[in-house]
C-alpha cells in the first residue's frame, strides 16, 4: 500500500490499535491492520464500522457501573437521534444532558438504566436480552463510578469480509 501523504511504500502489519475514533478513550481493536510509512502515517484498516459501534454499545449497556459522559455521548450518536430529540425522548433539558455528557452532572440510576434502554431499543437488541439486561445486568450496577476500564474488541467480533481503511 502506498502513502497518502508522501507516495512511498507503506508497512504493514496485524495488530492491536487505540480506537479513539469512537470517542471513547478505553476501546482498542486487537487483529487489525495497520500500516505505517517512514514519513509517520499510519492507515488502520477497519472493517465493519457500523457492526463495531453496535458492539460497543452493547458493551456499554452491560457495564456495570454508571454511565460515563463520554458513553452516554457515544450511545446518543450511535443511536442517530440529535441530543436536543433525545433529552426530549427522556424527558430532560438539552443543557442536563449536555452536563451528563461533559460529566458536569451525576446521572441519576433511573436515568442510566434509561438510557441503556432507550439504545437497547432504537438499535434493535432482541426482547429476550433486554428482558436480561433488566432482570441482571442492572442489579449487577454498583453505584460508584470506578475508573473506566479498558476493553479490547477482536476483529473476529464483528467483522465481515469486506475492509475499510479510517
Amino acid at each position: 500500500m502506498k502513502c497518502p501523504a508522501c507516495n512511498k511504500v507503506m508497512t504493514c502489519r496485524t495488530g492491536e490499535y487505540h480506537y479513539t475514533e469512537s470517542g471513547l478513550n478505553n476501546v482498542y481493536l486487537s487483529g487489525v491492520e495497520i500500516c505505517e510509512c517512514t514519513c509517520k502515517e499510519k492507515m488502520v484498516a477497519i472493517p465493519s464500522v457500523m457492526e463495531l459501534h453496535r458492539l460497543i454499545g452493547i458493551v456499554l449497556i452491560n457495564k456495570n457501573t454508571p454511565l460515563t459522559g463520554e458513553e452516554i455521548k457515544f450511545l446518543c450518536k450511535n443511536m442517530g437521534i440529535s441530543g436536543k430529540i433525545f433529552a426530549e425522548v427522556i424527558g430532560i433539558d438539552k443543557a442536563t444532558l449536555s452536563r451528563w455528557e461533559n460529566d458536569n452532572q451525576v446521572v441519576l440510576k433511573s436515568n442510566d438504566r434509561l438510557i441503556r434502554l432507550a439504545y437497547s431499543n432504537v438499535r434493535g437488541i432482541s426482547k429476550k436480552e433486554i428482558k436480561r439486561l433488566i432482570e441482571d445486568k442492572f442489579r449487577e450496577i454498583k453505584p460508584e463510578q470506578k475508573e473506566t476500564s479498558r476493553f479490547t474488541i477482536p476483529v473476529e467480533q464483528w467483522a465481515k469480509q469486506n475492509m475499510c481503511a479510517v
